[in-house]
């Protein structure tokens, strides 16, 4: 029998204690599910075996789309697993950190029916956990869904708050399985799970399955691309960057041409060699392909630019330069794609803190008002939108100061109802008549009279 296993690596077999005591395996199960229940995280629902990490092409690609749309017995393992290497590309990360960063970074607070904050809940949110779980539900917007364990309450806070492994979530059927490729788990919108879970899905975009399969697959596709296309670049960098090392000899002892040949194939950092008069030592150098590194910067450069575009709505959103075409103005293109993106998902995560979170949070005890709201501040629109305004009057402005100069004048209601600016008509000062003689006081008088004697 432990023959027949030897060659399988990274597989727990469950096997029972003996004489009632826990074997070293059962011990490290227990240990890495940790003390919570089931109930309250389905981590410890799922054995401890490690998902094998595998070289990625397109085919597999198109594989795992194939593994998440059959008919009967749909999985989401290949596609996860592929993920779990899309999002290690440089690009991809701060993509993905800067979209998260438009929203994360925003202030939020609670609010009650009559639109007031309610600084108790807002300061009774404002802790680790909730960060987390704002992060974990966004999230789900990449990878396609998240199921969010919240754990133990301890004193209004959930310190083992944590992620579920997505390749053991089956999002057609539910459930969550101990085992990756199971089809039988524990349905986590059931019975005693579903308070302590809270579960972020996505529309479908084709209608085959029942959760979306996020943005990181339109991302893959371009990332295989972009990894390929760096060892291809450095394969070239090896061959054509660095001149060949070339070398002659005549020398017939082993040993002799051995020491050559080391010599030969250690030149760098300051190597050097020993020859006879014979010996010959030659590097040489690649000619004509000087410019053959644009073909890979080019498209890693578009591959680049696409994955922009379908994360953060724009080719330039990360790497816009100001003042450079398209992005010379305080609204460019790429800027108002960044706040369209953060408008969507403060949107998004309020729906899930309102619709989703709070239900629970009252149902296990906490203290929150029926009537609290969950929202993101909007002072940065606000200040957009005064911005906006004040550009607009002062073109209005503009308007009645031209009519001014040449001759006309601006009604005072038009002006008033164009830019809701109040108006008050300045009264022209008194100009003395010509043929009236001039006043002066007494004091000046005399002066006068004293000067002219």
């Amino acid at each position: 029998m432990a023959n027949l296993f030897q060659n399988i690596k990274n597989y727990v077999f469950p096997t029972p204690p003996v004489d009632g005591k826990p074997n070293a395996l059962t011990e490290y199960g227990a240990e890495w599910r940790g003390a919570t229940h089931v109930e309250k995280n389905l981590r410890a629902y799922i054995t401890p075996v490690q998902l094998q990490r595998i070289r990625h092409d397109v085919q597999m690609w198109r594989d795992a789309v194939k593994e998440a749309e059959q008919a009967w017995y749909p999985h989401r393992v290949r596609m996860q697993r592929m993920y779990n290497d899309t999002i290690l590309n440089g690009h991809v990360y701060s993509c993905l950190k800067r979209r998260k960063d438009l929203t994360l970074l925003r202030d939020w607070e609670f609010k009650d029916s009559k639109d007031a904050i309610n600084e108790d809940v807002t300061k009774m949110f404002n802790k680790k956990w909730f960060a987390n779980l704002l992060e974990y539900a966004l999230e789900a917007k990449f990878f396609g869904y998240s199921l969010i364990t919240l754990g133990d309450f301890e004193n209004d806070n959930f310190p083992d708050l944590s992620i579920i492994r997505r390749f053991n979530i089956s999002p057609d059927r539910l459930n969550v399985t101990s085992y990756v490729y199971s089809l039988s788990g524990a349905q986590f919108l059931e019975e005693p799970y579903v308070d302590w879970h809270v579960w972020v899905d996505t529309p479908t975009d084709v209608g085959i399955a029942k959760v979306g399969y996020g943005l990181l697959y339109y991302v893959a596709i371009y990332e295989i691309i972009c990894r390929n296309v760096l060892g291809f670049n450095t394969d070239a960098a090896e061959l054509y960057g660095m001149p060949i090392r070339k070398g002659k000899t005549q020398k017939t002892n082993e040993d002799e041409r051995a020491a050559f040949e080391s010599a030969l194939a250690n030149m760098g950092s300051a190597g050097y060699i020993l020859t006879d008069l014979m010996d010959e030592v030659e590097l040489v150098e690649t000619k004509g392909n000087g410019q053959g590194f644009k073909i890979y910067e080019s498209l890693e450069q578009r591959c680049e630019k696409k994955i922009s575009k379908i994360i953060l709505g724009h080719a330039d959103a990360l790497d816009s330069i100001p003042g450079k075409l398209g992005n010379s103005g305080e609204k460019s293109p790429a800027q108002v794609a960044l706040d369209d993106t953060a408008a969507v998902d403060a949107a998004f995560l309020e729906d899930v803190v309102n619709d989703v979170l709070l239900p629970k949070l009252r149902k296990i005890g906490m203290s929150i008002p029926d009537d609290v709201k969950f929202c993101f501040s909007n002072n940065h629109e606000l200040v957009e939108q005064r911005k906006n305004e004040d550009a607009n009057n002062k073109l209005t402005a503009d308007i009645a100061l031209a009519m001014k100069n040449a001759g006309l004048e601006m009604d005072a209601k038009y002006f008033e109802e164009r830019t809701g600016i109040p108006t008050l008509k300045i009264e022209a000062p008194a100009v003395p008549k010509q043929n009236e003689p001039q006043k002066f006081s007494a004091k000046i008088k005399n002066k006068l009279d004293e000067f002219y004697r």
